[in-house]
C-alpha cells in the first residue's frame, strides 16, 4: 500500500467525498466534456492493448500512434487534457515523463502552425457588391451585422 492509499484509508469517509467532489470541479465546466473524451479514448486505446498501467512507455506508444494523425499542435492538446485528467484521476504526474515531453518537443520541431486568412476590407466591398444576391443575401447580411 502506498503513503496515497494509505492516508486515504485514514481519512474520514465525509472528508473523502467532499475531496472527490472538490476534484471533479477542477477541470472547467465549458470543457469538461471534450477533456472526458479525449480520456475516454485514451482508455479504450488501453484497453485495446492490453496497458494496464499508465507508464510512461504506455503514454509514449499512445503518443507515438496519434503523431500518425495529428499536428504536434493537437499531440501538446491531448498531452495537456490526459494529464490533467490522470492527475485528478489517479494522481499520475506526467511532468515526470521526461521521454515523453521530449518526443512531444521533437515532434513540434520546425512546426508552423497555419495562420488564419483574413479578408481585407476591400475583398469585403467587393464582395458585397459583385456576389449574386440570390447565392449570398443571408452571408451580405451577416457582414453588416
Amino acid at each position: 500500500m502506498d503513503e496515497n492509499e494509505e492516508s486515504f484509508n485514514c481519512t474520514p469517509p465525509e472528508i473523502v467525498e467532499l475531496a472527490t467532489a472538490t476534484a471533479s470541479t477542477l477541470i472547467p465546466e465549458t470543457s469538461k466534456s471534450i477533456y472526458n473524451k479525449t480520456y475516454a479514448t485514451f482508455n479504450e486505446w488501453r484497453v485495446r492493448n492490453n496497458a494496464k498501467s499508465f507508464s510512461e512507455n504506455v503514454l509514449l506508444a499512445y503518443f507515438a500512434e496519434l503523431s500518425a494523425k495529428y499536428k504536434p499542435s493537437s499531440l501538446w492538446s491531448f498531452y495537456s487534457m490526459i494529464k490533467s485528467m490522470l492527475r485528478i484521476n489517479h494522481d499520475v504526474d506526467l511532468e515526470k515523463y521526461g521521454k515523453l515531453r521530449a518526443f512531444l518537443k521533437r515532434k513540434s520541431e520546425g512546426f508552423q502552425a497555419k495562420k488564419s486568412s483574413t479578408l481585407t476590407p476591400e475583398q469585403i466591398r467587393k464582395f458585397i457588391d459583385k456576389a449574386p444576391d440570390e447565392i449570398y443575401l443571408l452571408h451580405k447580411v451577416n457582414i453588416h451585422i
